[in-house]
């Protein structure tokens, strides 16, 4: 984005133009590119022939370009693409005092110019997303650093989305935090999440302006092939409806959001990324945590090929069009996807090899990030769980007496621990017919394909369940928390002028508590099946073989004995 020669105006003009050089000045023999789509936050125009654009200008606007595909803006140092310009001529106002908000930027310039330079066709691609980094402390962002930038460095992907609470209150850790994810080596845009927020802002206008300082504009769209991924903010701060923050996309965002959708041709796939899921699997039945006015949003995108993307409840869910969860309201009318964590339980767990907490997530499933496959409007998706291989997606654990006795002491608070569970694949012969084996498919819907199959020739076909536990994640979830200072997650007190990330080190370690064990209802992909009664004494195995949506299988083994 380029700006020079400031004015009072009632309007903001400037050119998209074809950066040739990629010096990021036009050149004279560089032309300016027709039709491209610039917004102020609410209006949306096409620029003329000559790409020059003109629209109102408001006191406190974010003017950016909407890259068409084939096309791309310029990253800076951070890997941060370079789309957007704030205008806010007085900056933040002066209740934003913890972190740095936006600093005054003055007059409005009289050309707000953007580069854009060919990147060529676009029809197949990839991108990484991730839920949640969160990062609490500096201690969190080594392991960022160590786990997913580590993984995905050197990735096909064109792009990553960070689904939003990229950091975890602590706004002063974005520098480190966002050199830390440019080593990634593509091009990375974020999402707003309530952990990225000034709480000490007054309107929920004002909520995001030191995430703006650093990152442009809070909610956006652009283009890669016949798709069109817009970001959206789906955090309202402060909120009359929540003592705190509330899911929902503001009237301002809305009607931005209708202009952006009038200029997309109806047969582009869109790609909804929002932090505050539009509807939640867990604590579905507190509107805090899903959006209020999501009929509105389903209205607005009716008759659209929609996936909408989700992060905020550390959990990996896929829900298809047409299924509904009690707390909903109503069907959804497209697929959503809730993406998972990068920090799982929000970097939980004893350290593994690599010096990275365990950190399996409040549904079971490891810390990890999505890659999703483009090819024309259609798309694949796979969970990458950290640290270990594409094709593992499933893992299985036997629910018994014995599990459920040491489960219901753990929970008690009764000084058992993860050693006190031996035998764990070894079945008495006299329990068999209260015994049920239990898969945990990461990535599956409700309605996929799994059967388990005993000594390769007994076929039983899986139940989905939402009542059942994960006897494999439990004992990991509920062992200890490292890394966050105290687990003061909620209880802060930011009053003092000090902050976690440069203060603190890692908390001690501590029970995790109910809120985060994977018992009933907390997981949307558990599958399971009665053990059959007839097994005899002695070694067996079982394997598990799903189908996704997409038609891959994944197959997960188990040897156990029956005494």
């Amino acid at each position: 984005m380029l700006a020079n020669q400031a004015e009072a105006a009632d309007t903001v003009t400037g050119k998209v133009f074809w950066d040739r050089n990629e010096n990021g000045i036009q050149e004279t023999w560089e032309r300016g590119i027709p039709k491209v789509c610039v917004s102020n936050g609410r209006e949306v125009t096409q620029t003329d022939r000559k790409g020059i654009y003109q629209l109102p200008a408001y006191d406190d606007m974010v003017v950016f370009v909407i890259k068409p595909s084939g096309w791309m803006t310029p990253v800076d140092e951070n890997n941060l693409p370079q789309f957007s310009y704030i205008h806010k001529p007085a900056g933040s106002p002066d209740e934003i005092q913890r972190f740095r908000g936006i600093e005054p930027t003055g007059l409005l310039p009289n050309m707000v110019n953007f580069p854009l330079y060919r990147v060529g066709k676009e029809f197949s691609f990839k991108a990484i997303i991730t839920g949640d980094t969160q990062v609490y402390n500096d201690r969190e962002i080594n392991f960022l650093r160590d786990s997913l930038v580590k993984e995905v460095q050197g990735t096909k992907a064109s792009f990553c989305i960070s689904m939003g609470d990229n950091v975890g209150d602590d706004l002063s850790l974005y520098p480190r935090y966002l050199d830390v994810m440019s080593q990634m080596g593509i091009p990375v845009y974020y999402v707003p999440g309530n952990h990225d927020l000034d709480f000490d802002a007054p309107s929920d206008e004002d909520s995001f302006d030191t995430l703006k300082s650093y990152m442009g504009a809070s909610y956006y769209s652009f283009n890669y092939g016949d798709v069109h991924f817009v970001i959206l903010d789906s955090v309202e701060y402060p909120s009359e409806s929540s003592s705190s923050y509330n899911g929902k996309i503001s009237d301002a965002e809305m009607e931005w959001l209708a202009n952006d959708l009038a200029y997309v041709p109806k047969d582009k796939l869109i790609v909804l990324n929002m932090h505050i899921p539009i509807v939640s699997d867990l604590d579905r039945g507190n509107e805090q945590h899903q959006v209020d006015n999501r009929e509105a949003l389903y209205a607005l995108l009716d008759g659209r090929k929609v996936v909408s993307l989700g992060g905020h409840t550390h959990t990996l869910s896929h829900f298809k069009a047409g299924d509904e969860l009690d707390g909903w309201g109503q069907q959804t009318p497209f697929d959503q996807i809730i993406v998972g964590a990068a920090c799982g339980s929000w970097w939980s767990g004893d350290l593994d090899d690599t010096g990275v907490p365990v950190s399996y997530m409040r549904d079971g499933v490891p810390r990890g990030h999505m890659v999703f496959s483009f090819n024309g409007n259609n798309y694949e998706d796979i969970y990458k769980a950290g640290a270990k291989a594409y094709d593992k997606q499933i893992h299985l654990a036997f629910l018994t007496d014995d599990f459920q006795s040491w489960y219901d002491s753990r929970a008690a608070g009764e000084n058992v621990t993860i050693t006190d569970l031996e035998n764990r694949n070894i079945v008495s012969s006299a329990q068999l017919s209260n015994v049920k084996l239990v898969a945990n498919v990461w990535g599956a819907n409700k309605e996929d394909n799994v059967v388990f199959i005993f000594d390769k020739n007994t076929v039983v076909t899986a139940e989905y369940s939402e009542d059942v536990m994960d006897p494999y994640a439990l004992p990991l979830e509920m062992y200890v928390l490292r890394g966050v200072p105290g687990f003061a997650l909620f209880d802060k007190n930011w009053d003092d002028g000090t902050f976690m990330g440069t203060q603190y080190g890692p908390g001690e370690a501590v029970d995790l508590g109910e809120w985060l064990h994977t018992t009933a209802g907390r997981s949307t992909h558990l599958f399971q099946c009665n053990v059959p009664a007839d097994l005899e004494a002695g070694a067996h195995s079982v394997e598990v073989v799903t189908r996704n949506t997409h038609g891959k299988v994944f197959r997960e083994t188990l040897v156990f004995e029956v005494e």
